[in-house]
């Protein structure tokens, strides 16, 4: 839909799967192949976010759209006439009869076509200068086990025949949980790269802001698949993290913006004239948990979505304008609906690894020979394998 699908789907890894195990058996599976009747992408693509940003400003620049970094806002207003005005630390100010949040927490990017039908801001400062709430729609508290994560970019001592290469494992033991997924290889790199990431209960205290090599390890052996530890005593061949290529830490929380589409302009101006609009989309619209790797999907559809929508409302003429707010209403609204799924998706994905985790094996645990039956039918592992994709929530 944007032109850059053969590009990404060439850099990545095509998933066939996920399966989630405790620390040594493997318990239930989604598999993407049941996807094929639906989409000509019966997979999950395994590629890296700064590969996905790397081809999509490429494929801006070839339309002709110029991204500026540096530039982060910090003013919005608006004239008698309509327009807003955003002043950037820099100084600049500029003009806009549409002002897009999009960009999450960290940067700033100005966006202006070539035939300069309008100038597009992009920013989650916007959502707070536009006066718009941010909070999680059912007001609930992330359990403390689940509240802070790790993501880490790692390579192994040695390789191993369970080690995932087209799919991407979970492991949940004890009210801990461990993902590890294999990363396309950078081609001056010839190790194997894998994407792992974990949470670190409240109780363990605060993980630290550039996760050391060592720290990986600890947690890796705490709650990770038992064949990558590296403790003698549980793994007859210990294997161990040999480089950290990035690490982070983050906490995990859902929130929804109250409206998505807000409104500027004087009193003097008529509802027949157009006003300065601000909409939002992506993180600065909505964030959730990292479960399912749903984020940058749902940001991305945000945008082709609302692309057709706004494009029409700047291009429309006073007699056809009520038509383009309508349609651009309704853009909006079915937007914030399928961004409300997700998030409780996302919640429901995190209920059930606290559950599992918690659950642990033994013969007698109701809850873990549950898993084990439902994780056996065919319905099931096509219904997670359907609710992962996105399709049934564009």
């Amino acid at each position: 839909m944007t032109g850059c699908a053969d590009i990404l789907v060439t850099s990545g890894i095509k998933g066939t799967g996920m399966q989630v195990s405790d620390r040594s058996t493997p318990l239930m599976s989604a598999d993407f192949a049941s996807l094929a009747p639906y989409t000509k992408f019966p997979f999950v693509l395994i590629t890296s976010q700064s590969t996905t940003e790397r081809v999509l400003e490429a494929h801006l620049n070839e339309l002709g759209v110029n991204v500026i970094r540096p530039e982060k806002a910090i003013g919005l207003e608006s004239n008698d006439n309509g327009e807003l005005i955003v002043t950037f630390e820099s100084g600049k100010v500029i003009t806009a009869q549409y002002v897009l949040g999009a960009d999450g927490a960290r940067s700033m990017v100005s966006f202006r076509s070539q035939a300069e039908i309008c100038n597009l801001i992009t920013s989650i400062e916007i959502r707070q200068m536009a006066g718009v709430s941010f909070a999680d729609p059912d007001g609930a508290h992330v359990d403390e086990c689940l509240a802070q994560m790790i993501l880490a970019d790692v390579s192994f001592s040695s390789t191993s025949s369970q080690l995932p290469t087209d799919q991407i494992h979970g492991t949940g033991s004890d009210g801990r949980f461990f993902l590890l997924a294999p990363l396309p290889k950078l081609s001056p790199n010839p190790e194997a790269v894998y994407r792992i990431g974990f949470n670190v209960p409240l109780s363990a205290g605060p993980p630290p802001s550039d996760p050391s090599t060592s720290y990986l390890q600890q947690y890796l052996n705490k709650q990770g698949p038992l064949y990558l530890s590296s403790d003698s005593n549980v793994n007859p061949n210990p294997i161990h993290i040999s480089k950290t290529v990035w690490a982070t830490r983050f906490r995990t929380h859902a929130a929804i913006a109250d409206q998505f589409l807000i409104r500027f302009g004087s009193s003097k101006i008529s509802q027949e004239q157009k006003r300065g609009i601000v909409v939002l989309v992506g993180d600065a619209a909505h964030i959730h948990a990292p479960a399912g790797g749903l984020g940058m999907n749902l940001g991305i559809r945000d945008a082709i979505y609302m692309g057709p929508a706004l494009t029409a409302h700047a291009t429309s003429h006073n007699d056809s304008l009520p038509s383009s707010d309508r349609l651009l209403e309704e853009c909006v609204a079915t937007r914030r609906a399928q961004a409300l799924s997700t998030i409780r998706l996302t919640k429901r994905i995190m209920s059930v690894l606290n559950v599992f985790g918690a659950a642990g094996g033994g013969l007698f645990n109701v809850s873990y020979w549950l898993f084990r039956l439902v994780g056996m039918m065919p319905f099931f592992r096509r219904q997670i394998a359907w609710n992962l994709s996105g399709l049934g929530n564009k």
